[in-house]
């Protein structure tokens, strides 16, 4: 059936807020698990402090050889099974985490988590740009960000409420209601593979133009993730992906190992061993970062729409360092001092996350091929990986020299390093030629 193309866009539209929306439903039943997994792990005789760490880091493990694999050209699947799969990995994963009473078990949880996480994380990015324009890429990035965040804290206050009425062993039922909020999102995924793509801008003469998708609802993804048809559907090698990919993979490296590990582990660490602040302004801290994020992402959004992405990576890793600086240099100041800094560096770092997530996946996308994006995010999800993985360990290390300020010094100094991979690179021409390529976003 022949659609029109305001349809289309409605159609498309509709689409992507199914999938945000669910996916915000199941950010919330995640965030009433997320800070109790080690509690519950570690309060099983059998399991302990030292075979939570063991779960995180097989985990770890098993996301980044998923996320090496769908990297490399051997192996291609369709990009909405990509992402139902590693849904329903996950649903098993916590499944198996209420009957995880020995490490045999909380082992084979974390191998499902980790490989759920990396077929996920390689697919939606891919998914939701089929379905957006060009110059919406950011505003709907953004969006998404702002729904994850929002509800991640929702539930994560919802479960503190429940388990203060409750006992412990509620949080077994959290485990299961966190599952089924998979589903729904799998079956958001599964009504978007009927819905028809934006086709990949062809390029003619030195231009490009975007054509319209086809009008049936039978989409590319009946072909492998990421595959177009003609001469241009070839895969690139790994190594022109890599080199593509390059400079989006390090920076997503950077960002996890210095920002995200840092504020999520190193940060709550400084606070309770370094400043003596008390677990109620740890709590305080990390409301304050997502209320910055909530009521602050779509002003930041609009702000920088209209420059390259590479601006606004800048900016977000400019914003981390100076809350890095003001946490290190208050760190010499008296208690309420130190915790004004503290907070400050929280609020510095949401504004960093606001320019980072309007950003950084439109710049991905401008890099690579449409039909290899499902590719890149893997690639990229691997180093996200790897970055949270080392992270906490540069923290702790910096942590034993005793002093707050010689932990985010040094951490300040290093976002430089990471600002160093945004440094303009050719990039994949989506739009008609602008005329002055630093006026138009990159995307």
């Amino acid at each position: 059936m022949l659609r029109t193309p305001d349809g289309l866009a409605a159609l498309r539209r509709r689409s992507v807020n199914r999938i945000l929306v669910l996916h915000g439903l199941s950010s919330f039943c995640y965030g009433m698990v997320f800070p109790f997994i080690g509690i519950h792990l570690a309060a099983q005789p059998d399991i302990g402090t030292a075979g939570v760490a063991v779960y995180y880091g097989v985990s770890g493990l098993a996301n980044l050889a998923v996320s090496l694999l769908l990297a490399s050209a051997a192996v291609r699947f369709p990009r909405h099974a990509l992402g139902i799969t590693g849904l329903l990995l996950w649903l098993s994963c916590f499944l198996l985490l209420t009957q995880g009473h020995n490490l045999v078990t909380a082992g084979a949880a974390a191998v499902l988590g980790g490989a759920g996480q990396g077929c996920f994380m390689a697919a939606i990015i891919p998914i939701v740009n089929s379905l957006v324009p060009p110059q919406e890429r950011r505003q709907v990035f953004a969006r998404r960000y702002q729904i994850l965040n929002a509800t991640l804290a929702a539930g994560s206050l919802l479960a503190g409420l429940v388990l203060t009425v409750f006992s412990r062993d509620a949080i077994t039922w959290l485990l299961i209601a966190n599952a089924l909020g998979y589903l729904p999102v799998a079956l958001a995924l599964g009504l978007a593979r009927k819905v028809p793509e934006i086709a990949e801008p062809t390029e003619t003469a030195g231009t490009s133009e975007t054509t319209e998708a086809s009008e049936t609802t039978e989409t590319a993804d009946a072909e492998p993730a990421g595959k177009s048809t003609g001469a241009a559907a070839h895969a690139l090698g790994t190594g022109m992906l890599i080199k593509a990919a390059l400079g989006a993979a390090l920076f997503q490296f950077g960002a996890y190992l210095i920002g995200y590990s840092q504020f999520e582990a190193t940060a709550p660490l400084v606070a309770d061993h370094l400043m003596d602040t008390g677990i109620g302004w740890i709590s305080v801290m990390l409301t304050l970062n997502v209320v910055v994020i909530v009521s602050l992402q779509r002003p930041i959004t609009k702000l920088l729409e209209k420059r390259p992405e590479e601006h606004g990576l800048r900016i977000a890793v400019a914003l981390w360092a100076a809350g890095l600086l003001v946490a290190g240099f208050t760190a010499f100041g008296p208690g309420p001092v130190r915790l004004t800094g503290l907070l400050a560096y929280a609020v510095l770092f949401a504004l960093g996350e606001c320019a980072y997530s309007c950003s950084f996946h439109p710049w991905l996308i401008s890099k690579v091929p449409d039909r290899e994006l499902t590719r890149a995010s893997a690639l990229c999800n691997s180093m996200m990986g790897v970055g949270m993985f080392f992270g906490p360990s540069i923290g702790v290390a910096l942590i034993s020299l005793d002093h707050a300020a010689w932990v985010w010094l040094p951490l300040a100094a290093l976002c430089g390093l990471v600002a160093l991979t945004t440094l303009r690179r050719r990039t994949r021409t989506t739009t008609s030629a602008p005329t002055d390529p630093d006026l138009v976003p990159a995307g």
